[in-house]
Parts: C-alpha cells; structure tokens; sequence
C-alpha cells in the first residue's frame, strides 16, 4: 500500500513538474500571440457603433488559462489609434458584445460553435490559435507550424461582422472560406 501512494505521489510530482516545465513555453507563445494580436487591432477597423459603449477602449478579451492571461497582461495599456488597450478575463462567456477582440485559447468544440453563431453579427474580431478555428466561423487563427506562426483568416465571417482587416495583412494571411 505504501508503495502504491509512493507511486501516485511520484506520478503527481512528475506530472506537475511536466506542467511546470511547459508553463514558459506557453507563456512565451501566448506572448507572440498578444504582440500578434496587437498588431491585428492597428491593422483593423471596426464601425463606430462597435465602441459606443466602450469610449477610449479597446477591450481584448480572453478567454483560457492564468497562462493565457498573464501573456495577455504585455498588450494591456498599449495604443491602437486614439484608444487603449484593456485586457478582459471573459471565462463564463459573458458581455462578449463588449468585446472588441474576443482571444479564445480552449473551448469544446460545440461551445465555441455557439459563440461563433453568438458574435456572428457582433463587430467582435474572434481569434484563435487552431487551424480549424477560422475553418469552422472564427475569424482569425494564428497556427503555429514548425515554430512559425501562420495566419488563417476567414473573410466572409469578417465581412459579415462589419469589420475590415487591411489589404497588407490580408496578403500575408491564407483565406479560409468563402470570399
């Protein structure tokens, strides 16, 4: 019996020190990504109405772990144009229509559905960092591929939300679904 808990105790100790081990990496990418989503915030134009009730406020919203949001906390602050960057925990998928960037790390995959058809019309630019994020209704998803990050967009959801990304950073991305 000893021996058994001696043995749990050791699998929780080497998973955890897994997980610890992992921690900087994911906070080194999810700091690419920030800096990545800042720069889609410059090169995107939402209609006025989308800050109507946001003032001087570009809220990024975010949804995922303590990781997530600690990388997050670099971008927080920063200008875009004449408004500044305010970094939102939107974890219980609430208020989204105060949005202005909705970040989603990790959902089920039948939640995110939902949100998508949720900010459909919403000018709210959803992000993500899976292939089949922007496949699936997302608008933006920032892959990593061999260390590299490649950018899928998907115009017809950017379209359909009022908002526009601009041509430059169009030419860099691979579009996704219907034009």
């Amino acid at each position: 019996m000893v021996n058994a808990i001696g043995a749990c105790a050791l699998a929780l100790f080497a998973s955890a020190a897994s997980v610890c081990a992992a921690a900087p990496a994911a906070f080194e990418q999810y700091s690419v990504l920030a800096a990545l989503t800042l720069n889609f915030a410059r090169f995107t134009q939402w209609p006025d109405s989308a800050f109507a009730d946001a003032g001087n406020v570009l809220n990024v919203c975010l949804v995922g772990d303590n990781v997530l949001l600690q990388s997050f906390e670099s971008i927080d602050g920063k200008n875009v144009g004449n408004r500044s960057i305010k970094i939102v925990n939107s974890e219980r998928l609430r208020n989204l229509n105060q949005c202005q960037i909705l970040f989603i790390s990790e959902l089920p995959n039948n939640v995110l559905l939902q949100v998508f058809l949720d900010t459909k019309t919403l000018p709210v630019l959803t992000m993500g960092e899976d292939a089949d994020f922007a496949a699936n209704g997302g608008m933006v998803a920032m892959v990593n591929v061999d260390g590299k990050i490649q950018l899928h967009i998907n115009l017809a959801a950017v379209k359909a939300s009022g908002l526009t990304i601009s041509s430059n950073l169009l030419r860099l991305a691979k579009i996704v679904g219907d034009r």
